[in-house]
């Protein structure tokens, strides 16, 4: 891959999902906007060692485009309305504010970003494409550099009325990594929450020949369940298998974004999703729950929610990465390279 970074969901399958707050808190402006308004900033810097210019700092992707070759074509190169027009790039909204986590925790009030350049960026996977979008301005980096997506919502007035709750892990068996980056077998481990675990399939998987892993994120409003995010694993372990034989393991792999129906009972969400996408946040207001954001590599799709039921807003995928990394985010255990 050139030198745009290809960044996946903030809260990735796999990874404990950040506190966040259970409901709206007051504050100034408005409530969320539909789902057609909601969408997802990324937060760039040029790769150690890359060659040319770069960006640092907040895009909004609008577009992709695949090519069939990259021959000639800048790394990052930022052009003008006209060409980003004529290449079939969306004009952004007009007013866009993001939505920031703080170190202390919680979210910032909404930055109102300043439009920059219009960019495209070539992306140098087995598919060869090119992104598109527009650099922003006027809000700080993110607080955690582990979190390089960021919600952007369009609104006239600052949406400061809707909360973005992250879901919060449910249950979860990772096992460890040490400084070494070796990965040791799980020692302990919170249940799969039994909604969900009637929905997963049935394998046969037993230490030491196989170690079952899970990590389970659940959204809650109004002390019920919301929505869920779920990643398993069933990681296959040879006999005689040597930690520096980590990275040749196996795994069969079970994933899923639901909402709670009309009943309370997990429906799954597959609706505008050109590869598995995960549960981000949920965006909640006065009202309620408003919609929902789902994220994965390269790809997003918000979801207006209504009455146990979700309906697509937005779809976009923006970039097309190498396909390990669809895998890479339903991964659990060994972290390799």
């Amino acid at each position: 891959m050139r030198s745009f970074a290809i960044v996946t969901l903030g809260l990735v399958l796999g990874a404990c999902p950040k506190k966040a707050p259970d409901g709206p808190k007051p504050a100034a402006g408005v409530g969320c906007p539909a789902a057609s308004d909601v969408f997802v900033a990324s937060y760039l810097a040029p790769e150690e060692g890359a060659k040319g210019q770069g960006h640092t700092g907040w895009v909004l992707p609008l577009h992709d485009k695949t090519v069939d070759t990259l021959d000639g074509v800048a790394e990052y190169a930022t052009i003008d309305a006209a060409a980003a027009q004529a290449a079939g790039v969306p004009a952004p909204p007009q007013n866009l504010w993001l939505m920031l986590p703080q170190k202390a925790g919680g979210m910032a009030p909404p930055c109102r970003v300043t439009y920059g350049s219009y960019y495209a960026a070539a992306i140098d996977a087995p598919t060869k494409n090119i992104a598109y979008g527009i650099e922003l301005s006027g809000c700080n980096p993110p607080a955690d550099a582990n979190l390089e997506l960021a919600i952007a919502l369009a609104s006239a007035e600052p949406p400061g009325q809707c909360a973005i709750v992250a879901p919060k892990l449910a249950g979860g068996r990772f096992g460890d990594v040490d400084k070494d980056g070796k990965w040791s077998r799980p020692t302990k481990e919170t249940a799969i929450p039994p909604a969900i675990a009637a929905l997963v399939p049935p394998r046969e998987c037993a230490a030491p020949t196989c170690e079952k892993l899970w990590s389970i994120g659940q959204v809650d409003l109004g002390g019920k369940p919301l929505a869920w995010a779920g990643v398993v694993n069933w990681l296959a372990i040879p006999d005689g298998a040597k930690p520096e034989q980590q990275c040749e393991w196996k795994a069969e792999t079970w994933s899923g974004f639901f909402v709670a129906g009309g009943d309370g009972a997990p429906v799954a969400v597959t609706e505008g999703q050109d590869h598995p996408l995960s549960l981000f946040a949920v965006l909640v207001d006065g009202g309620g729950a408003k919609a929902m954001l789902a994220t994965g590599p390269g790809e997003y799709t918000s979801y207006a929610y209504a009455n146990g039921a979700v309906t697509v807003g937005r779809h976009l995928v923006w970039l097309r990465p190498h396909p390990d990394s669809y895998e890479e985010a339903t991964h659990l255990g060994p972290e390799c390279p």
